[in-house]
């Protein structure tokens, strides 16, 4: 994709935390066998809006009710760690529920409509619309949940 002028532009990052602290009975998530089978694979969904059913929203309002709803689910604002089993290999990974939060990804493409982006029936460019630096610089740092928002 080096080749291709990049049409999505501002790219803006932010975290939503929970509204309140993780208790001290909820420090850690175990995974399953299941999800450790299933490791590093993604679930992305794309979603298009016309302007009219968005019209006056803004980033704020989508991001106040997420600080309730990751009370509940206060797993997705924690970060992958790594049991010390004392050799330095690191042992069974688990979710620590520290409150780390969900990354918010705001950005813009000035140049397109949703309308024209749909019509370039250009691969491309597609992977433009979802973040693409998922992990990094360290697993312990990196949130599992990306929320990108793009104005059209």
């Amino acid at each position: 994709m080096d080749h291709v002028e990049k049409l999505i532009s501002d790219v803006k990052l932010s975290s939503v935390v929970p509204g309140r602290i993780t208790g001290d009975n909820k420090l850690q998530h175990e995974f399953t066998n299941m999800d450790l089978i299933m490791k590093l694979h993604y679930i992305k969904g794309l979603y298009f809006f016309k302007n009219d059913a968005v019209e006056g929203l803004h980033i704020h309002d989508l991001k106040l009710p997420m600080f309730n709803l990751l009370e509940l689910y206060y797993p997705t604002s924690g970060r992958i760690r790594r049991y010390d089993d004392g050799d330095g290999s690191g042992g069974r990974p688990f979710i620590k529920c520290n409150d780390g939060g969900v990354r918010i990804v705001e950005a813009k493409c000035k140049n397109k409509t949703i309308d024209e982006w749909l019509a370039m029936n250009d691969n491309d460019h597609d992977e433009e619309l979802v973040y693409d630096q998922l992990l990094g610089p360290e697993l312990g740092f990196s949130p599992l949940v990306f929320i990108q928002v793009i104005m059209f």
